[in-house]
Protein backbone atom coordinates (compact mmCIF):
# COMPACT_ATOMS: atom_id res chain seq x y z
CA UNK A 1 0.00 0.00 0.00
CA UNK A 2 1.18 3.59 -1.07
CA UNK A 3 0.25 6.54 -0.32
CA UNK A 4 -1.26 7.17 -3.75
CA UNK A 5 -3.24 3.85 -3.63
CA UNK A 6 -4.65 4.40 0.01
CA UNK A 7 -8.15 5.19 0.27
CA UNK A 8 -8.22 5.80 4.16
CA UNK A 9 -5.68 7.28 6.36
CA UNK A 10 -5.39 7.46 9.57
CA UNK A 11 -2.83 10.16 11.13
CA UNK A 12 -1.31 9.21 14.49
CA UNK A 13 0.04 12.90 15.81
CA UNK A 14 -2.21 14.66 13.53
CA UNK A 15 -1.79 18.18 15.37
CA UNK A 16 2.13 18.03 14.14
CA UNK A 17 2.73 20.78 11.67
CA UNK A 18 4.23 18.85 9.51
CA UNK A 19 1.72 15.79 9.68
CA UNK A 20 -1.11 18.15 9.65
CA UNK A 21 -0.65 19.59 5.94
CA UNK A 22 0.20 15.92 4.59
CA UNK A 23 -3.15 14.99 6.08
CA UNK A 24 -4.57 18.44 4.24
CA UNK A 25 -3.12 17.22 0.91
CA UNK A 26 -4.40 13.59 1.37
CA UNK A 27 -7.93 14.95 2.13
CA UNK A 28 -7.35 17.80 -1.14
CA UNK A 29 -6.72 14.57 -3.25
CA UNK A 30 -10.43 12.55 -2.30
CA UNK A 31 -9.12 10.20 0.52
CA UNK A 32 -10.83 10.42 3.86
CA UNK A 33 -8.51 11.32 6.38
CA UNK A 34 -8.89 10.65 10.33
CA UNK A 35 -6.66 11.78 12.90
CA UNK A 36 -5.99 11.62 16.80
CA UNK A 37 -3.58 13.15 19.16
CA UNK A 38 -2.52 13.66 22.73
CA UNK A 39 -3.86 16.84 23.36
CA UNK A 40 -6.32 19.45 21.06
CA UNK A 41 -4.68 22.81 19.71
CA UNK A 42 -5.38 25.14 17.87
CA UNK A 43 -4.49 22.79 14.24
CA UNK A 44 -6.62 19.90 15.61
CA UNK A 45 -9.50 22.66 15.64
CA UNK A 46 -8.45 23.92 12.53
CA UNK A 47 -8.99 20.24 10.97
CA UNK A 48 -12.20 19.51 12.42
CA UNK A 49 -13.43 22.47 10.90
CA UNK A 50 -12.04 21.97 8.01
CA UNK A 51 -14.12 18.83 8.36
CA UNK A 52 -11.95 15.93 9.71
CA UNK A 53 -12.86 13.52 11.59
CA UNK A 54 -10.33 13.94 14.93
CA UNK A 55 -9.93 11.98 18.54
CA UNK A 56 -8.05 13.46 21.21
CA UNK A 57 -6.33 10.70 22.76
CA UNK A 58 -4.93 7.64 21.27
CA UNK A 59 -7.51 4.63 21.37
CA UNK A 60 -7.18 1.28 19.27
CA UNK A 61 -10.71 2.24 18.22
CA UNK A 62 -9.62 5.38 16.26
CA UNK A 63 -8.30 2.66 13.82
CA UNK A 64 -11.41 2.69 11.04
CA UNK A 65 -12.19 -0.89 10.20
CA UNK A 66 -11.77 0.76 6.10
CA UNK A 67 -8.27 2.68 7.29
CA UNK A 68 -5.56 1.21 5.02
CA UNK A 69 -2.93 3.23 5.60
CA UNK A 70 -1.52 4.70 9.08
CA UNK A 71 0.91 7.71 9.16
CA UNK A 72 2.37 8.36 12.25
CA UNK A 73 4.78 11.53 13.99
CA UNK A 74 8.14 10.39 14.42
CA UNK A 75 7.49 11.77 18.28
CA UNK A 76 5.48 9.00 19.17
CA UNK A 77 6.64 5.58 20.87
CA UNK A 78 6.77 2.00 19.58
CA UNK A 79 4.41 1.36 21.96
CA UNK A 80 1.31 3.59 20.89
CA UNK A 81 -1.61 1.92 21.62
CA UNK A 82 -3.27 2.97 17.71
CA UNK A 83 -0.09 1.97 16.13
CA UNK A 84 0.08 -1.43 18.02
CA UNK A 85 -3.41 -1.85 16.67
CA UNK A 86 -2.60 -1.16 12.80
CA UNK A 87 0.32 -3.33 13.30
CA UNK A 88 -1.78 -6.46 14.66
CA UNK A 89 -4.40 -5.97 12.04
CA UNK A 90 -1.74 -5.78 9.47
CA UNK A 91 -2.34 -2.12 8.41
CA UNK A 92 0.34 -0.53 6.19
CA UNK A 93 2.32 2.15 8.61
CA UNK A 94 4.50 4.52 7.44
CA UNK A 95 6.68 7.51 9.10
CA UNK A 96 5.58 11.35 8.21
CA UNK A 97 9.05 11.48 6.63
CA UNK A 98 8.43 8.28 4.56
CA UNK A 99 4.83 9.35 3.34
CA UNK A 100 6.20 12.77 2.42
CA UNK A 101 9.09 10.79 0.60
CA UNK A 102 6.52 9.50 -1.19
CA UNK A 103 4.50 12.30 -2.11
CA UNK A 104 7.71 13.91 -3.37
CA UNK A 105 7.94 11.49 -6.01
CA UNK A 106 4.96 12.90 -7.98
CA UNK A 107 6.16 16.64 -8.71
CA UNK A 108 9.21 18.58 -9.46
CA UNK A 109 10.12 19.16 -5.84
CA UNK A 110 12.20 21.85 -4.54
CA UNK A 111 12.98 21.11 -0.58
CA UNK A 112 14.38 23.73 1.35
CA UNK A 113 16.69 22.59 4.20
CA UNK A 114 18.83 24.07 7.08
CA UNK A 115 19.26 24.51 10.85
CA UNK A 116 17.64 28.01 10.51
CA UNK A 117 15.18 29.73 8.29
CA UNK A 118 13.94 26.74 6.54
CA UNK A 119 9.84 27.59 7.17
CA UNK A 120 10.40 31.41 6.32
CA UNK A 121 12.12 30.77 3.22
CA UNK A 122 9.71 27.52 1.85
CA UNK A 123 6.86 29.95 2.73
CA UNK A 124 8.67 32.69 0.71
CA UNK A 125 9.57 31.01 -2.06
CA UNK A 126 5.63 29.78 -2.65
CA UNK A 127 4.80 33.31 -2.56
CA UNK A 128 7.66 34.37 -5.01
CA UNK A 129 6.55 32.28 -7.47
CA UNK A 130 3.04 32.77 -7.00
CA UNK A 131 3.74 36.45 -7.40
CA UNK A 132 5.26 35.71 -10.91
CA UNK A 133 1.65 33.56 -11.97
CA UNK A 134 3.14 29.54 -10.67
CA UNK A 135 0.44 28.08 -8.36
CA UNK A 136 3.05 25.41 -6.50
CA UNK A 137 1.54 23.04 -4.13
CA UNK A 138 3.38 24.03 -0.60
CA UNK A 139 3.75 21.86 2.36
CA UNK A 140 5.59 23.72 5.10
CA UNK A 141 6.29 23.80 9.09
CA UNK A 142 4.27 26.80 9.77
CA UNK A 143 1.00 28.28 9.20
CA UNK A 144 0.77 30.71 6.38
CA UNK A 145 -0.90 33.73 6.84
CA UNK A 146 -2.52 34.37 3.79
CA UNK A 147 -4.77 31.17 4.50
CA UNK A 148 -3.73 30.51 8.08
CA UNK A 149 -2.82 26.94 7.12
CA UNK A 150 0.59 24.97 6.58
CA UNK A 151 -1.01 23.49 3.35
CA UNK A 152 -1.47 25.10 -0.22
CA UNK A 153 -3.38 23.23 -2.85
CA UNK A 154 -1.54 24.37 -6.07
CA UNK A 155 -2.16 24.01 -10.00
CA UNK A 156 1.15 23.77 -11.24
CA UNK A 157 4.40 20.82 -11.81
CA UNK A 158 5.70 22.17 -8.63
CA UNK A 159 6.23 20.87 -4.56
CA UNK A 160 8.08 23.02 -2.38
CA UNK A 161 8.80 21.22 1.03
CA UNK A 162 10.25 22.07 4.17
CA UNK A 163 12.55 19.23 4.35
CA UNK A 164 13.61 18.68 8.45
CA UNK A 165 17.33 17.40 9.00
CA UNK A 166 16.13 15.83 12.66
CA UNK A 167 17.16 12.37 12.65
CA UNK A 168 18.26 12.43 9.07
CA UNK A 169 14.45 12.85 8.21
CA UNK A 170 15.26 14.60 4.81
CA UNK A 171 16.81 11.56 3.38
CA UNK A 172 13.31 9.84 3.07
CA UNK A 173 12.55 12.98 0.29
CA UNK A 174 13.00 12.86 -3.53
CA UNK A 175 13.46 16.19 -5.00
CA UNK A 176 14.75 17.35 -8.01
CA UNK A 177 16.11 20.79 -6.41
CA UNK A 178 17.02 22.32 -2.96
CA UNK A 179 18.27 25.35 -1.03
CA UNK A 180 20.06 25.15 2.25
CA UNK A 181 19.61 27.82 4.47
CA UNK A 182 22.32 26.89 6.45
CA UNK A 183 24.74 24.12 8.55
CA UNK A 184 24.66 24.69 12.63
CA UNK A 185 24.98 22.65 15.75
CA UNK A 186 21.18 21.80 16.82
CA UNK A 187 19.97 18.03 17.38
CA UNK A 188 22.62 17.10 19.77
CA UNK A 189 20.65 15.01 21.33
CA UNK A 190 20.82 13.32 17.69
CA UNK A 191 23.88 13.83 15.99
CA UNK A 192 27.10 13.74 17.78
CA UNK A 193 28.66 16.74 16.66
CA UNK A 194 28.71 19.69 13.79
CA UNK A 195 31.07 17.25 10.90
CA UNK A 196 27.77 14.69 11.61
CA UNK A 197 25.18 17.40 10.77
CA UNK A 198 27.78 18.13 7.68
CA UNK A 199 28.00 15.27 6.71
CA UNK A 200 23.80 14.09 7.02
CA UNK A 201 23.39 17.96 4.38
CA UNK A 202 25.99 16.48 1.96
CA UNK A 203 24.03 12.91 2.04
CA UNK A 204 20.71 14.58 1.30
CA UNK A 205 22.56 17.17 -1.22
CA UNK A 206 23.61 13.95 -3.43
CA UNK A 207 20.50 12.79 -3.61
CA UNK A 208 19.54 15.08 -6.02
CA UNK A 209 20.38 14.50 -9.98
CA UNK A 210 23.11 16.21 -11.53
CA UNK A 211 20.74 18.56 -13.86
CA UNK A 212 19.07 19.82 -10.00
CA UNK A 213 19.91 22.57 -9.05
CA UNK A 214 21.36 23.54 -4.89
CA UNK A 215 20.81 26.57 -3.73
CA UNK A 216 22.88 28.44 -1.12
CA UNK A 217 25.11 30.93 0.62
CA UNK A 218 29.16 31.00 -0.12
CA UNK A 219 29.89 29.83 3.70
CA UNK A 220 27.76 26.43 3.49
CA UNK A 221 30.33 24.02 2.88
CA UNK A 222 28.46 21.25 0.21
CA UNK A 223 29.72 19.68 -3.09
CA UNK A 224 26.76 19.38 -6.40
CA UNK A 225 27.67 19.85 -10.62
CA UNK A 226 24.95 22.50 -10.17
CA UNK A 227 25.88 24.42 -6.96
CA UNK A 228 24.37 27.78 -7.14
CA UNK A 229 26.17 30.73 -4.28
CA UNK A 230 23.13 33.37 -3.96
CA UNK A 231 25.23 36.13 -2.31
CA UNK A 232 26.04 38.38 -5.31
CA UNK A 233 21.90 39.06 -5.63
CA UNK A 234 21.03 42.48 -3.79
CA UNK A 235 17.75 42.74 -1.93
CA UNK A 236 17.19 45.92 0.21
CA UNK A 237 15.14 46.41 3.18
CA UNK A 238 12.79 48.16 2.29
CA UNK A 239 12.37 45.49 -0.71
CA UNK A 240 10.61 43.02 1.88
CA UNK A 241 8.11 43.36 4.35
CA UNK A 242 9.79 40.97 6.72
CA UNK A 243 12.34 43.08 9.02
CA UNK A 244 16.06 41.60 9.37
CA UNK A 245 18.97 40.54 7.99
CA UNK A 246 18.64 37.00 8.17
CA UNK A 247 15.37 37.32 5.99
CA UNK A 248 16.89 39.32 3.59
CA UNK A 249 19.44 36.32 3.21
CA UNK A 250 16.69 33.85 2.65
CA UNK A 251 15.04 36.21 -0.02
CA UNK A 252 18.65 36.54 -1.69
CA UNK A 253 18.28 32.27 -1.88
CA UNK A 254 14.56 32.33 -3.13
CA UNK A 255 15.62 34.91 -6.02
CA UNK A 256 18.43 32.26 -6.99
CA UNK A 257 16.66 29.70 -6.96
CA UNK A 258 13.58 30.82 -9.42
CA UNK A 259 16.74 32.44 -11.66
CA UNK A 260 18.02 28.77 -12.04
CA UNK A 261 14.66 27.80 -13.23
CA UNK A 262 13.93 30.90 -15.42
CA UNK A 263 11.36 32.12 -13.23
CA UNK A 264 10.48 36.01 -14.45
CA UNK A 265 12.55 37.89 -11.59
CA UNK A 266 10.42 40.96 -11.40
CA UNK A 267 7.34 38.57 -10.64
CA UNK A 268 9.40 36.79 -8.14
CA UNK A 269 10.37 40.48 -6.59
CA UNK A 270 6.91 41.39 -6.41
CA UNK A 271 5.95 38.01 -4.07
CA UNK A 272 8.84 38.55 -2.05
CA UNK A 273 7.58 41.86 -1.20
CA UNK A 274 3.58 40.65 -0.60
CA UNK A 275 5.19 38.12 1.84
CA UNK A 276 4.21 39.25 5.05
CA UNK A 277 5.83 36.04 7.32
CA UNK A 278 4.11 33.55 8.98
CA UNK A 279 2.96 32.44 12.56
CA UNK A 280 5.55 32.49 15.19
CA UNK A 281 8.26 34.13 12.88
CA UNK A 282 8.99 37.25 14.87
CA UNK A 283 4.98 37.79 13.92
CA UNK A 284 3.64 40.94 15.56
CA UNK A 285 0.87 39.92 17.78
CA UNK A 286 -0.66 43.38 19.16
CA UNK A 287 -0.04 47.07 20.67
CA UNK A 288 -0.78 46.19 23.78
CA UNK A 289 -2.90 48.45 26.26
CA UNK A 290 0.12 50.21 27.95
CA UNK A 291 1.31 50.81 24.70
CA UNK A 292 3.88 47.76 24.55
CA UNK A 293 4.02 46.36 21.60
CA UNK A 294 4.20 42.16 21.36
CA UNK A 295 5.99 39.77 19.18
CA UNK A 296 6.16 36.25 19.11
CA UNK A 297 8.74 33.93 17.72
CA UNK A 298 9.64 30.22 17.54
CA UNK A 299 13.77 30.77 17.68
CA UNK A 300 15.05 27.77 20.04
CA UNK A 301 18.32 27.90 19.07
CA UNK A 302 20.95 30.82 19.85
CA UNK A 303 21.67 31.76 16.32
CA UNK A 304 18.20 32.00 15.91
CA UNK A 305 17.24 34.11 19.10
CA UNK A 306 20.13 36.60 17.92
CA UNK A 307 18.85 37.18 14.44
CA UNK A 308 14.88 38.12 15.76
CA UNK A 309 16.73 40.66 18.21
CA UNK A 310 18.70 41.62 15.49
CA UNK A 311 16.10 42.43 13.64
CA UNK A 312 14.00 44.37 16.17
CA UNK A 313 16.94 46.39 16.90
CA UNK A 314 17.08 47.09 13.09
CA UNK A 315 13.30 48.51 13.53
CA UNK A 316 13.13 49.79 17.28
CA UNK A 317 16.07 51.91 17.81
CA UNK A 318 18.25 51.45 21.43
CA UNK A 319 17.30 54.03 24.17
CA UNK A 320 13.74 54.57 22.95
CA UNK A 321 12.64 51.25 23.07
CA UNK A 322 13.04 48.71 25.57
CA UNK A 323 13.24 45.06 24.33
CA UNK A 324 12.02 42.86 27.29
CA UNK A 325 12.48 39.07 25.93
CA UNK A 326 10.41 35.77 27.35
CA UNK A 327 12.28 32.92 26.88
CA UNK A 328 11.14 29.27 27.64
CA UNK A 329 14.46 27.22 26.68
CA UNK A 330 13.48 23.67 24.72
CA UNK A 331 15.13 20.34 25.39
CA UNK A 332 17.39 20.13 28.32
CA UNK A 333 19.96 18.68 25.57
CA UNK A 334 20.14 21.77 23.37
CA UNK A 335 20.14 23.60 26.65
CA UNK A 336 22.83 21.77 28.34
CA UNK A 337 25.17 21.84 25.19
CA UNK A 338 25.08 25.74 24.06
CA UNK A 339 24.25 26.90 27.66
CA UNK A 340 27.12 29.83 26.91
CA UNK A 341 26.00 30.61 23.15
CA UNK A 342 22.56 31.45 25.15
CA UNK A 343 23.64 33.29 27.58
CA UNK A 344 25.59 35.69 24.97
CA UNK A 345 21.97 35.45 22.53
CA UNK A 346 20.42 38.23 24.33
CA UNK A 347 22.87 41.08 24.30
CA UNK A 348 20.48 43.31 22.64
CA UNK A 349 18.21 43.04 25.09
CA UNK A 350 16.93 45.06 28.18
CA UNK A 351 15.52 42.71 30.54
CA UNK A 352 14.84 38.76 30.05
CA UNK A 353 12.81 36.67 31.40
CA UNK A 354 13.65 32.54 31.73
CA UNK A 355 11.26 30.31 31.99
CA UNK A 356 11.56 26.26 32.75
CA UNK A 357 13.17 24.15 30.05
CA UNK A 358 10.29 22.58 28.46
CA UNK A 359 11.49 18.88 27.60
CA UNK A 360 9.39 18.12 24.89
CA UNK A 361 10.49 14.47 24.18
CA UNK A 362 13.11 14.43 26.89
CA UNK A 363 13.37 12.66 30.46
CA UNK A 364 14.01 15.48 33.23
CA UNK A 365 17.55 15.83 33.30
CA UNK A 366 18.73 17.43 36.73
CA UNK A 367 22.06 18.09 35.54
CA UNK A 368 20.56 20.95 33.73
CA UNK A 369 17.86 23.95 34.46
CA UNK A 370 16.96 27.54 33.17
CA UNK A 371 18.66 28.60 36.70
CA UNK A 372 21.74 27.63 34.76
CA UNK A 373 21.21 30.00 32.32
CA UNK A 374 19.95 33.26 34.41
CA UNK A 375 23.17 32.59 36.38
CA UNK A 376 25.19 33.26 33.28
CA UNK A 377 22.96 35.92 30.90
CA UNK A 378 23.21 39.31 31.72
CA UNK A 379 19.96 40.84 32.69
CA UNK A 380 18.15 37.50 32.82
CA UNK A 381 15.87 37.34 36.02
CA UNK A 382 14.20 33.42 36.61
CA UNK A 383 10.21 33.23 36.40
CA UNK A 384 8.44 30.03 37.45
CA UNK A 385 5.21 30.12 35.66
CA UNK A 386 3.08 32.05 32.75
CA UNK A 387 1.14 33.45 35.51
CA UNK A 388 4.53 35.00 37.24
CA UNK A 389 5.66 36.48 33.64
CA UNK A 390 1.88 38.33 33.56
CA UNK A 391 2.23 40.19 36.29
CA UNK A 392 5.64 40.90 35.91
CA UNK A 393 5.07 42.29 32.34
CA UNK A 394 1.64 44.31 34.00
CA UNK A 395 3.91 46.03 36.88
CA UNK A 396 6.70 46.75 35.20
CA UNK A 397 6.84 47.43 31.57
CA UNK A 398 5.06 50.50 29.94
CA UNK A 399 4.96 52.55 26.80
CA UNK A 400 6.94 51.75 24.17
CA UNK A 401 8.55 48.71 25.05
CA UNK A 402 9.12 45.82 22.86
CA UNK A 403 7.84 42.59 24.30
CA UNK A 404 8.84 39.19 22.55
CA UNK A 405 7.71 35.78 23.36
CA UNK A 406 10.85 33.01 22.36
CA UNK A 407 11.09 29.39 22.30
CA UNK A 408 9.53 25.90 20.44
CA UNK A 409 7.53 25.54 23.34
CA UNK A 410 4.25 26.72 24.51
CA UNK A 411 5.19 29.89 25.37
CA UNK A 412 3.29 31.98 22.70
CA UNK A 413 0.19 31.33 24.69
CA UNK A 414 1.78 33.93 26.93
CA UNK A 415 0.65 36.57 24.79
CA UNK A 416 -2.61 35.68 24.33
CA UNK A 417 -2.59 35.88 28.40
CA UNK A 418 -1.32 39.48 28.23
CA UNK A 419 -3.89 40.06 25.01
Amino acid sequence: MTFKEAKHIHCIGIGGIGLSALARLAKHQGKTVTGSDVHPSKITKDLEIEGFEYWSGHEPSRVHPNCDLIIYTIAIQESDKELLEAKHRGIKCMSYPEALGEVTKDYVTIAIAGTHGKTTTTAMLASAMKGAGINPTVIVGSLLKNGDSNFIAGDSKYLIVEACEYRRSFLNLHPAHAIITNIDNDHLDYYKDLDEIRSAFQEFVDKIKSEGFVVTHELVDLKHKNIIISDGIEVLPQELSVLGKHNRDNAQLVIAMCKSLGIEENGVRKGLYEFTGTWRRMEYKKTLVKGQILYDDYGHHPTEIKATLSALREKFAMGKHRLIVIFQPHLYSRTKLLLNDFAGAFILADIICILPIYASREAHDDSISSYDLVEKTENAINVESFDEVVKFIEKKSHNGDIIVTIGAGDVYTIGDLLI
